[in-house]
């Protein structure tokens, strides 16, 4: 019975010791830390415009020179040359076509008691080669084609009247009525022509802002 109780008390005591070893190495030993690696998101900056400074250049002293002041009276016929009148007008919106014309025209007539025109294809067709004439040289001839067409080129024939006569203009962008009451009756001859008792026909063409306009009487 001792015998088995020191067995005991050695066996304990060794266990005692054991435990006391395995504490003192284990506080020696470093233990292992335990980490998670973290990702900051760094907001993305956009870069911004960086003002740039551009040296202005100096200012240049330009000479003043005075626009010619146009004292020319509005709305007053100007003769420029034996057949030609010039008139100082503001323009319309559209241009007028041959029919606006016709019917100014006759109201025109019919204020001054002349008769009324009848439009005749023949003299249209005449009228039309002349404002395209007129579209292609950008001006009026002065009634130089119209008098060498009748003339030279047996425009009386061909036309098929006896007694004929032209108004013609270039640049002036206008409706019928401010046609034939500013322009062509600006000026007394050209007034006259329009007015003529006597003329009971008429061709009237229109290509952008030339305009024609034959009259005639004495239908062969």
């Amino acid at each position: 019975m001792k015998l088995l109780f020191r067995i005991y008390f050695v066996f304990l005591c060794l266990l005692l010791l054991f435990s006391f070893l395995v504490y003192y190495y284990s506080s020696k030993i470093p233990q292992e830390i335990k980490h998670f690696s973290v990702t900051t998101f760094k907001p993305l900056i956009l870069p911004t415009s960086t003002p740039t400074i551009t040296n202005s250049p100096k200012p240049t002293r330009i000479p003043f020179t005075p626009t010619p002041v146009d004292s020319t009276p509005w709305g007053v016929a100007r003769q420029t040359d034996e057949h030609t009148w010039t008139m100082k007008i503001g323009l319309d919106p559209v241009m007028a076509t041959p029919a606006e014309i016709l019917s100014a025209l006759n109201d025109y007539r019919q204020r001054y008691g002349s008769q009324i025109l009848t439009l005749d294809s023949k003299l249209v067709s005449y009228a039309q080669s002349r404002v395209d004439y007129f579209y292609q040289i950008k001006n009026i001839d002065g009634h130089a084609g119209f008098n060498n067409f009748l003339d030279k080129e047996d425009g009386f024939n061909k036309l098929g009247f006896t007694y004929l006569g032209e108004n013609i203009s270039y640049g002036y962008r206008l409706n019928g009525v401010h046609l034939i009451e500013w322009v062509y009756a600006g000026d007394e001859p050209h007034d006259k022509n329009q007015l003529d008792s006597k003329w009971d026909h008429v061709g009237i063409a229109v290509r952008d802002t030339a305009t024609c306009l034959i009259f005639a009487t004495g239908k062969m």
